[in-house]
């Protein structure tokens, strides 16, 4: 049996050195379309002559507001200067839809807040010809625990938890997705005593629970200033490779006549900002630099395969790949990527993936993970 594995490997190791050097079936595996080209809480407010009037231009401002923000979000700062310039019929072009989640009128004003999604090939295309490097997401979410440190005592699932309701509230939009799950879908995981107390072996059970390596634990403290001012103290501990970089405290100081709430939302916005800025930095895709790269990847059977699959899909560098050879043991690919190596190993790592190299070949293995609990 070891000499006959032996041979199935060797044919298989063979099949997919044929076929990198030759290039001979063009199998493609498109990838999928994130959240991150969708931008909300988008305001607007337009006066005209008469509220209709009010109302398109309000929309047409409010897909521009959000086209300048996405383009921002997927981008390193030094080519903001760079970014396409669209006409308004071009601009139209690239969204998909406009969602109204909020609109007041009178007879010649409209105020609204938008929800803009984008089509995810046609930003692509733009940023491309421009010769422009971004960042795309396709890993699982960073789950956040929030937890509130009131004088009263500290609250996780319980309720009223208002940075809870901060991080829930669409303040954390960007590139990486910052999730947070419900009172419900932490029942029997973390209690808020086991939170308070931290430990590393506490956000290892809620990356199990929801299938993802980064979890995040944002502990918030509320302290009352003297003229009425609210101040935020705000202790990170995360665990993977996106959290991990956030571990700190931060303070964050109310001006007068703002809330707690506006306090909280601000601070989930720079802690979110943080998270896309590190991811960022190193994850940009570099489409000048594209690869062919063989690998053999283990199997233990046809639902492993799928898992693999899946992985792959959501691993952005990876544009395509083609199936050299396939068995319940092995499958041989030639993966198409963009990029460093370095950070087709980064994504793959937030992927559940892990990319080795053998005694002659490389070897793509996917990290043991419980099932997918069904988490958004």
């Amino acid at each position: 049996m070891p000499h006959a594995r032996k041979i199935q490997g060797t044919r298989i190791l063979a099949a997919l050195l044929i076929l990198f050097l030759g290039m001979l079936c063009p199998g493609l595996a498109s990838a999928q379309a994130v959240d991150s080209f969708t931008v909300r809480n988008v305001s607007v407010d337009i006066s005209a002559d008469n509220v209709g009037v009010a109302r398109d231009r309000a929309l047409a401002a409010g897909q521009r507001q959000a086209y300048d923000i996405l383009l921002q979000r997927l981008t390193a700062s030094s080519e903001w200067s760079r970014l396409p310039k669209l006409s308004d019929s071009e601009l139209e072009n690239t969204v998909l839809d406009v969602g109204i989640d909020q609109e007041k009128r009178s007879t010649v004003r409209y105020l609204a807040t938008l929800s803009v999604r984008f089509k995810p090939d046609a930003i692509r295309r733009l940023l491309r010809g421009a010769n422009i490097a971004y960042a795309e997401w396709r890993g699982r979410p960073v789950v956040v625990l929030p937890l509130f440190r009131p004088e009263s005592g500290p609250v996780l699932s319980e309720s009223p938890n208002p940075w809870r309701d901060a991080w829930r509230g669409g303040a954390a939009q960007g590139v990486v997705p910052m999730s947070v799950p419900s009172p419900e879908q932490t029942e029997g995981t973390v209690t808020t005593a086991q939170a308070a107390s931290g430990g590393g072996e506490i956000l290892a059970a809620v990356g199990q629970r929801f299938n993802t390596q980064d979890v995040l634990l944002a502990s918030a403290t509320p302290v009352r200033l003297d003229g009425g001012k609210v101040k935020l103290d705000v202790a990170l501990s995360g665990m993977g490779p996106v959290a991990s970089p956030l571990n700190g405290s931060r303070s964050y100081d109310g001006d007068v006549g703002e809330t707690l709430d506006m306090v909280m939302r601000r601070a989930v916005e720079d802690i979110a900002k943080s998270a896309n800025d590190t991811w960022k930095n190193g994850n940009m895709l570099q489409f000048d630099r594209q690869t062919a790269l063989p690998v053999i990847v283990p199997l233990q059977g046809f639902d492993d395969w799928l898992a693999v699959r899946d992985r792959l899909t959501r691993s952005t560098p990876v544009r395509t790949y083609e199936v050299a050879a396939i068995s319940k043991a092995e499958a041989a690919l030639i993966l198409h990527f963009v990029g460093e190596q370095q950070q087709l190993e980064s994504v793959f790592q937030q992927n559940g993936l892990v990319l080795s190299w053998a005694s002659d070949h490389w070897i793509l293995q996917s990290v043991a993970t419980r099932p997918n609990t069904g988490f958004r």
